[in-house]
């Protein structure tokens, strides 16, 4: 029940002085305190913020103050209004959004660079290329080297990502050394990699895995088995790097 309470955002403390109240009714904080098995200084805070959330009122017995919770079909309202509240907070965000776009874009057009290390950090700027991309997008990368024994989540991790690229309708031109042909098809299966993207093999040696989005070019590289990624937020060297795999891209074999 509590967890219950926390998730109409109550504390935890919050959640047990309510259902504390609801077992005694009205009381004073002393054995609401004893009740809920807290200090009665904790109960004392959490009285006031109930009541500022709505979950409590209160009574003047001439010195003293009875606490009294509200009736819990309430909460179904206090859901309702937070329902509202976030509506709200929506309408808020969507009307700024014109204003955010601006400065975003104002932030693209400047140089930044990133490093994402991990397995973790992969998974998040790969997301953020999904996220950034819209149906339609063509991106290109020139293939991260993999091996027959590629621990088994990053095989796993491609295989839904590229599922992901074409829900989304994104279409990725891929360019793999041909010394990767066989480990590729090995792994994956040729009908699954013909299937997610456009694949085309090179005798050109790239040393390391290149990625091209939009204004962005992320190079990887392998550390001690920890995948980096390094991101560059630059239209002039998306460009030059892009120019460069289609003018390999256009000699490589299927």
């Amino acid at each position: 029940m509590i967890e219950e309470l926390k998730a109409l955002g109550l504390t935890d403390g919050e959640a047990r002085v309510y259902l504390a109240l609801l077992k005694i009714g009205p009381s004073t904080n002393s054995p609401i305190a004893k009740q809920a098995g807290m200090q009665s200084s904790s109960v004392y805070y959490c009285l006031n913020s109930l009541a500022e959330k709505g979950f409590v009122s209160h009574i003047q017995r001439g010195k003293r103050r009875s606490f009294i919770p509200t009736n819990p079909e309430n909460l179904l309202r206090v859901m309702d209004d937070r329902a509202e509240a976030v509506r709200e907070q929506r309408r808020r965000v969507e009307s700024a959004l014109p204003e955010l776009r601006k400065l975003n874009r104002a932030l693209e057009e400047k140089t930044i660079s990133e490093v994402y290390e991990g397995f973790r950090g992969f998974q998040m700027l790969f997301g953020q290329i999904l996220a950034n991309l819209n149906p339609g997008d063509t991106y290109e990368a020139f293939a991260i080297e993999q091996a027959s024994e590629e621990p088994k989540e990053m095989k796993l991790f491609f295989q839904k990502y590229n599922r992901a690229l074409k829900s989304k309708g994104i279409k990725l031109n891929l360019l793999a050394h041909e010394r990767l042909r066989a480990t590729f098809e090995n792994m994956y299966g040729k009908k699954f990699l013909t299937a997610y993207s456009e694949l085309r093999y090179t005798e050109e040696l790239t040393p390391v895995g290149i990625t091209i989005y939009k204004n962005n070019v992320i190079t990887h590289i392998n550390e001690a088995g920890k995948p980096i990624a390094f991101l560059v937020r630059n239209a002039g060297l998306a460009k030059i790097y892009r120019d460069y795999f289609y003018s390999v891209w256009k000699r490589a074999k299927k």
